[in-house]
């Protein structure tokens, strides 16, 4: 069995969000945020869930979500 990872589902505007939503879950993606203003959903799937979910209509795009440290304020090195 694969390891279920972070991705970020980003959207095309088709159709509305609860729609890709319920869409995802029945696929087996499990949905951790739907990000209204910016049209993503971010959520946890193995590899093999990924591939059907970008035959979703309404889904543009699948992409590992990875995370980012700035630093603390005043850092002298922020990347």
């Amino acid at each position: 069995m694969t390891k279920s990872k972070h991705w970020i589902v980003t959207t095309t505007g088709d159709r509305s969000l609860a729609d890709i939503k319920k869409d995802l879950t029945k696929t087996g993606f499990k949905v951790k945020q739907v990000l209204d203003a910016i049209g993503c959903i971010t959520g946890a799937a193995d590899d093999a869930v990924v591939k059907k979910l970008r035959s979703i209509h309404g889904v543009a795009d699948v992409s590992p979500d990875t995370p980012i440290d700035i630093g603390p304020p005043d850092a002298p090195v922020t990347w």
